[in-house]
């Protein structure tokens, strides 16, 4: 396998494992409120987050990494800056709102803050692939 396959599949396994994470806890977490009282809730998130912060500090970093690596390397990427500002753009926004997150007070600026990474997490995902067919 050469570098720049290997590149790729980091790149797509970062973002497969970063929207995964996304996807899981936006699915989970109202799951959890409905089961458990408030204070068990907020314990199962909160360890869970821990964990998941981990998992992120990788993830997130790959991304930037190979993100830019196969901007400076791929014709499309080349042919099409616009979308690879876009994307990086869309990293940067996902990073700020992520530290954010956890200082911003009241539950439903929480739960705005994690739709806004989903969101920017799949239209970044979707300029990828939108590069990737070209």
């Amino acid at each position: 396998m050469g570098t720049w396959p290997l590149v790729r599949f980091l790149h797509v396994a970062a973002a497969a494992t970063w929207l995964g994470m996304q996807v899981a806890l936006f699915l989970l977490v109202p799951a959890l409120r409905r089961m458990l009282p408030a204070e068990r809730v907020r314990e199962v998130v909160r360890a869970a987050g821990i964990r998941l912060a981990v998992v992120a500090a990788v993830a997130l970093p790959t991304l930037a990494v190979t993100g830019v690596a196969l901007g400076r390397h791929e014709p499309a990427a080349a042919e099409h800056p616009e979308v690879v500002h876009f994307k990086q753009a869309a990293l940067v926004a996902v990073a700020a709102v992520l530290l954010g997150h956890g200082l911003v007070p009241g539950r439903r600026a929480r739960i705005a803050a994690s739709v806004l990474m989903l969101v920017l997490t799949l239209a970044a995902v979707y300029a990828g692939a939108w590069l990737a067919a070209e």
